[in-house]
């Protein structure tokens, strides 16, 4: 690829990037909120400037396409993105380039596949090759959400592709993904909701929290306990007096992790590092930092459940605690992240986001830790698992087409990620990262080489081609 083109990638990223398309309150032609719409309108803006045919449906998701004949290939990708979180070295939207990669929310997840292909499309259109299949690239804006923009695509007449991949998750190529499900658990529990009045976690339900917030009422037993241990008035020297200071020091956490703020109510802050929900071993949970000082401090307040909830659920070994850890070859094992807390009334609230391996549902991991923890919950989300045999048409071309140009012969991987893939028939993840590669995906600074979107131009320009022509 030459420097102009790479040039014209970088510009164009640099410009969608600029647009915080996180989900905001919906408003007329903008269900995702208008950073959303602004970010389709840009697509299509920039799709027809390239020659391509390109329109929005149901103002959840675009299209732009090129080429011609009854049937179409597909390549889907996203233009949300998840909130920004603390931490961040430079503004996250403002592309940054240095030491030979690109800094923004979105950069690797999704909006670097979205421009990359886009200027696929633009070369085959200047190519004028004949092909058997034209090639549409769909984008949508609320993947990060649980991908109900494609499933709007569908609905209102979005033309369903005889095969697609998705550039939104790892190489060589995804032939297996979790099950996802969020599943909020409730917890009535006056003793608690006498005492706290406020707890927080992650902006959104697939991320682990990098802060969370308990704010305590004023006067009540816990504010007193709290105002006792410091001499009369709250300072941070609380987190070093007992119970706490043991339950810090044994969960492995440091003093610096905790904030205290005295305002008339208590707020007491819990400092981790944000990782996706699928990989929740790579976070630093400040959810569980939170729980963990009510469950240290519940001498005072009474609860009859914090202490169950922080022993069961804030650990690596939840899901084998809970009796919900499964292992499947095809698939992998069962993954647990607490990612939001609220307080509803008297009610302790708790989102968790589970990835499941074949054969597990979101039933059975919802009955098990009701059972478990004496709880009710509630579904509010649930995609079942995707799975193509790696003998498949589809995925012997892609996984081809990659050995052929990178040399990297490692075979299809399983994933706990969920993409657009499992919202059609006949399509697989591919790309758009080695495995070798970190790109801090859903924490700050994400980030993503520029010689990786440079190769991964040539990889979809090569797929899109040979797809379009089988």
């Amino acid at each position: 690829m030459n420097e102009n083109l790479t040039k014209n990638i970088l510009d164009d990223l640099a410009e969608i990037i600029a647009i915080p398309s996180v989900y905001t309150t919906p408003e007329p032609h903008a269900p995702y909120g208008k950073p959303c719409r602004a970010a389709l309108d840009w697509f299509v803006s920039k799709a027809r400037g390239y020659g391509l045919k390109a329109d929005i449906i149901a103002d959840a998701c675009a299209y732009a396409e090129t080429g011609e004949g009854k049937e179409c290939i597909g390549i889907l990708a996203h233009l949300d993105v998840v909130p920004v979180g603390n931490g961040w070295a430079t503004d996250p939207f403002k592309m940054v380039e240095e030491n030979g990669k690109v800094y923004g929310r979105g950069v690797g997840d999704d909006k670097g596949s979205a421009v990359v292909c886009l200027h696929v499309l633009k070369t085959l259109a200047e190519q004028k090759k004949k092909l058997k299949r034209r090639v549409r690239l769909i984008v949508g804006t609320d993947e990060e959400r649980g991908s109900s923009c494609i499933r709007a695509y569908l609905k209102n007449g979005g033309e369903v592709p005889v095969m697609s991949f998705v550039p939104d998750s790892e190489f060589p190529i995804i032939n297996s993904e979790k099950g996802i499900t969020h599943i909020v658990f409730k917890f009535e529990d006056k003793a608690l909701t006498n005492n706290v009045s406020y707890i927080d976690g992650a902006a959104c339900a697939n991320a682990v929290p990098d802060k969370s917030s308990i704010k305590i009422v004023k006067d009540s037993p816990l504010y007193n306990a709290v105002c006792k241990a410091c001499g009369g008035k709250p300072t941070s020297d609380l987190f070093k007096t007992a119970p706490l200071a043991e339950h810090i020091v044994s969960s492995g956490n440091g003093f610096t992790d905790y904030e205290i703020v005295n305002a008339g109510d208590i707020t007491l802050t819990a400092l981790g590092t944000a990782e996706h929900a699928s990989t929740p071993e790579k976070g630093d949970n400040a959810l569980w930092k939170t729980l963990g000082i009510l469950a240290a401090l519940n001498g005072a307040i009474g609860s009859k459940y914090i202490e169950s909830i922080y022993d069961n659920m804030c650990t690596v070994l939840a899901t084998e605690k809970l009796g919900i850890y499964v292992n499947d070859e095809k698939s992998g094992d069962t993954t647990m992240c607490m990612s939001q807390a609220w307080i509803d009334g008297d009610t302790l609230c708790i989102m968790t986001d589970y990835r499941l391996p074949l054969g597990q549902t979101a039933e059975d991991v919802k009955n098990a830790v009701c059972a478990k923890l004496g709880c009710t919950a509630e579904i509010t989300s649930y995609a079942k698992n995707l799975y193509i045999p790696e003998d498949a048409p589809l995925i012997k071309t892609l996984l081809g087409i990659y050995r052929r140009l990178t040399g990297d012969m490692t075979p299809p991987i399983k994933s706990g990620g969920g993409t657009y893939a499992r919202e059609l028939p006949n399509a697989v993840a591919f790309g758009c990262t080695p495995l070798d590669i970190d790109i801090n995906m859903h924490r700050a600074d994400e980030n993503f080489p520029v010689a990786q979107l440079v190769k991964n131009y040539e990889i979809y320009l090569a797929a899109a081609s040979e797809l379009a022509d089988l």
